[in-house]
């Protein structure tokens, strides 16, 4: 199923950033309102709290306070105690109204009408005793009844206090548990969001990697197609509009290399057998600085055969694909024949050829098998000084075949070894003649023992170049 992406790669960016971010910041505005509310709760307990505990203090002071007063009035007949007894009761009156007021259950709030009912009628009984008649002093008495209702009350009071503060705890601790819930599915939907975004994100942006690298490799046969936000499937038209341009000059690349390849070997031919006409003395006996201009003639037409031989081979290997062919092939036979066709040069430098077959049978493709042969020897042979030496090795490591082709020549520097298998590319060490190499020698040799699922490395020397090829030991590939 395709996914549906906005038009532009900010967008994109910015609807996953706020869908990523908008669950988090829902927790935390839930939490915050959680414990704001649990704050105001917990002010208002407190606040009641206080309250509360003042007013039944007051209330069970101002309760003592009418107690004395009215005794020392019933007993000294001082009106000044009747007076103090009134002022107690004011304050004892108004702090049960507020009790009253501060009580939220209706069993409590009876109870403090109750002890307001009791002090009315204990206040008639000492407005109305006859204070000459101390027997009736025993009405004093009611006051204990009083007492034992406001100790009630207070009790009463500080158990509803006891339990607003459990319920407060409580509260907090569901709100913590809520909070620790609501972070336990956010935070992983928030985590899932960002993954299906970065994912949404990394797939064009992989895309494009790819089709990059491939444009890079020189794969220029499949279409370009970015499937992402607008600018990143606009990028990738553009791409894909550089992909028709490179094909397009590959196609005319190659199609000039085979042109000029082709056009160069008709005259070529003919200077080669010219030349030879002219060694063989065909034109009359020639001078010996003639026989040795012949000579070059004929050894540097030779060496731009070579080259136009390595260019087809080049393109047709770009063109298309060799099919493959293994058989088992032998090596002496093999070297014999790529070595005849340099044996001239060989004979003029003086080269001592050491060839070392601990492995007889090579299995490969002949015909790109023997190309490899020729370019590394023709290679050898070139960069090898007068009276120098080439070894031309096999030997089996399993499960590798492993052929060998060292020189005594100047050697490669560092420079060289990372750049020689670049087409066209030349080492700074150039070989004496008239004509320089194409540079695309160890190329094919290169792109020919890949083919071949193989391997070719260039080991360190001291002097010349040793060329190592790895073929795998089978003949089915």
């Amino acid at each position: 199923m395709r996914i549906q992406y906005p038009n532009s790669f900010l967008k994109l960016l910015l609807i996953g950033f706020a869908f990523a971010i908008l669950p988090l910041i829902m927790a935390f505005i839930n939490a915050n309102l959680a414990f704001n509310q649990l704050s105001k709760n917990s002010q208002n307990t407190i606040d009641k709290a206080v309250k509360t505990t003042r007013a039944s203090h007051m209330l069970q002071e101002q309760l003592h306070l009418m107690e004395r007063s009215a005794r020392q009035f019933l007993v000294l007949n001082d009106f000044e105690f009747l007076e103090n007894y009134h002022n107690t009761r004011a304050a004892f009156l108004t702090a049960l109204q507020e009790l009253i007021i501060l009580s939220p259950e209706a069993q409590q709030r009876n109870q403090l009408l109750e002890v307001k009912k009791t002090e009315a009628k204990l206040n008639l009984v000492i407005l109305h005793t006859n204070i000459s008649n101390l027997e009736q002093m025993p009405v004093l008495n009611d006051f204990q009844q009083l007492t034992q209702q406001v100790n009630q009350l207070i009790l009463r009071n500080n158990q509803s206090i006891d339990n607003a503060s459990a319920h407060l705890v409580i509260s907090a601790s569901k709100a913590q548990q809520r909070f620790f819930l609501q972070s336990l599915i956010l935070v992983p939907f928030a985590l899932l969001v960002a993954g299906a975004i970065a994912f949404m994100l990394g797939r064009p942006i992989q895309r494009m990697d790819t089709v990059i690298k491939d444009l890079g490799k020189g794969e220029y046969q499949n279409a370009i197609s970015i499937d992402g936000p607008g600018d990143l499937r606009l990028l990738g038209q553009r791409l894909d509009w550089l992909r028709q341009e490179l094909l397009h000059l590959k196609e005319q690349k190659q199609r000039f290399l085979q042109h000029i390849s082709h056009e160069l070997k008709t005259p070529l031919t003919a200077i080669r057998e010219a030349s030879e006409l002219l060694t063989d003395g065909i034109g009359g006996t020639l001078s010996p600085q003639q026989h040795e201009i012949a000579h070059i003639l004929k050894d540097n037409s030779l060496r731009l055969q070579k080259m136009i031989e390595n260019l087809l081979t080049f393109t047709k290997m770009e063109s298309d694909k060799h099919v493959m062919q293994v058989q088992a092939l032998n090596i002496n036979e093999i070297v014999s024949s790529v070595l005849a066709s340099h044996a001239l040069t060989i004979r003029n430098k003086q080269l001592h050829i050491d060839t070392r077959f601990w492995l007889g049978t090579i299995y490969a493709d002949a015909e790109t098998f023997k190309v490899m042969l020729d370019n590394l020897i023709s290679n050898a042979v070139k960069f090898t000084p007068q009276a120098g030496q080439i070894v031309i090795s096999t030997r089996q490591d399993k499960p590798w075949q492993l052929i060998e082709v060292q020189d005594s020549g100047p050697g490669l520097s560092k420079e060289d070894i990372n750049k020689l298998f670049d087409p066209f590319y030349q080492g700074k060490t150039l070989h004496q003649g008239l004509v320089n190499s194409s540079g695309l020698g160890l190329t094919i040799v290169k792109n020919l023992v890949e083919l071949h699922q193989g391997s070719i490395e260039l080991k360190p020397e001291d002097k010349g170049a040793h060329v190592v090829i790895r073929l795998p030991r089978t003949d089915m590939l």
